[in-house]
């Protein structure tokens, strides 16, 4: 994962209709096929992007499309900077300029297929969004004979597990099965990419969500305990003061303050 002041990334599900006037913008852009096709023009180079072929615009490429059908695309707009930390991926310098198309080879059609089971949680986590765009990355700018480090999608799947069920009693065993490797292995991903463990990973993202829910809803806190996996109000009032010097008392008035 990158560092706290790393430029991140930003992905999208979009769906094209119709002709787009040529442009630029001054980051760089994938863009993935989900379904249907469209053609795409970037710096006079032509192609299409369908299940057989993605692209890649670089920062300040002139380009236009044009998708008649319906369609959907996974959009992932990449900074001009060095992205990935340690990785330092970068892909104005990696990716040549004369290979803007790129074939949707089986590694990067693994994740397509797990982006199309997971789209919401992939959209809406950051965190998931970008440990998916890392692996995502590292398969475009690695040599084809390499095989890029699959450790970020393995923690990508174990991040959508755990955010999927904050209401349920998660073990380790249960999220690294979902995941995909052993409980020895989770705990070393989180550690090396997230420095923190699984469980305090979950404990932070519970109270995330029970503040959220007490600003933007009217429901208990009893109800709200229960939906971020806590069980009763007294469990995550405790858990609040104790990490967060807050009681979902506080939370609530504040939020009507505001």
């Amino acid at each position: 994962m990158s560092s706290n002041d790393s430029p991140s990334v930003s992905l999208a599900l979009r769906s094209y209709s119709g002709q787009v006037e040529l442009h630029d913008h001054d980051f760089h852009q994938v863009v993935l096929p989900q379904s249907g096709a469209m053609d795409i023009e970037v710096d006079g180079q032509g192609g299409k992007v369908d299940w057989s072929q993605g692209v890649v615009i670089p920062a300040g490429a002139r380009h236009a499309f044009l998708a008649q059908k319906a369609n959907t695309f996974l959009v992932l707009d990449v900074p001009a900077a060095p992205f990935g930390g340690q990785q330092n991926i970068d892909l104005s310098s990696r990716l040549l300029v004369d290979k803007l198309f790129f074939p949707v080879r089986p590694e990067i059609r693994h994740l397509l297929d797990y982006a199309a089971r997971s789209a919401p949680m992939l959209i809406s986590s950051p965190q998931v969004a970008e440990s998916w765009s890392t692996l995502l990355l590292s398969s475009l700018t690695l040599p084809s004979r390499n095989i890029p480090d699959h450790s970020q999608f393995t923690l990508a799947r174990a991040l959508a597990c755990i955010e999927s069920n904050l209401d349920s009693a998660l073990t380790a065993t249960d999220i690294a099965r979902v995941a995909g490797t052993s409980e020895r292995r989770l705990y070393m991903l989180f550690d090396q990419h997230l420095k923190t463990t699984p469980f305090a990973h979950i404990a932070s993202l519970r109270l995330n969500r029970a503040i959220e829910l007490l600003c933007e809803t009217a429901l208990s806190i009893t109800e709200i305990a229960h939906r971020v996996g806590y069980a009763d109000q007294s469990a995550l009032t405790h858990a609040l003061k104790k990490h967060r010097d807050l009681t979902p008392a506080a939370v609530r008035r504040s939020s009507r303050l505001a």
